[in-house]
């Protein structure tokens, strides 16, 4: 008979309308859960004083397949490398992880920020000052373990 599926198909779809849970977030007040697993910006990670891990190895940058990372060291007294620039390109990047899987110290991790969202591109660029909060303070108070080159 005609209109049998039809029938059949709005009969589903009626079913699934009044079983199914409803799972609408009103987005700014309420937040979206994330799984521990979800890969957002790649950030800094700091230790319990403060202080970020970084030493300046150089091998989140060489692992980066796209150049996304960019990084400047300078040699301080008793040959301690500290990191004068950091920066990672958000726009640019691929959020593949291959960053923190090379970082020895674990000083970089995929954070859950997923609003990444801006009005100009400059604004997508995450500097050192960013991970910091502001840009007059120091983090290099304590000297870096020395990384062998």
């Amino acid at each position: 008979m005609l209109g049998t599926g039809i029938i059949k198909g709005l009969k589903v779809t009626f079913e699934h309308m009044i079983t199914i849970k409803k799972e609408t977030v009103s987005y700014p007040e309420e937040r979206v859960y994330t799984p521990p697993r979800f890969r957002g910006a790649p950030a800094w990670v700091f230790a319990p004083n403060g202080k970020a891990r970084c030493v300046g190895c150089g091998i989140c940058v060489m692992a980066c397949p796209h150049g996304v990372i960019e990084m400047r060291t300078s040699e301080a007294p008793g040959k301690i490398r500290m990191v004068d620039y950091y920066s990672i390109h958000i726009t640019r990047c691929l959020f593949c992880g291959l960053c923190v899987e090379g970082c020895p110290f674990r000083a970089i991790e995929m954070s859950d920020e997923f609003e990444l969202a801006g009005y100009q591109r400059n604004d997508l660029v995450y500097t050192l000052q960013d991970w910091l909060g502001k840009e007059d303070r120091e983090y290099r108070d304590e000297p870096r373990p020395q990384v062998a080159t």
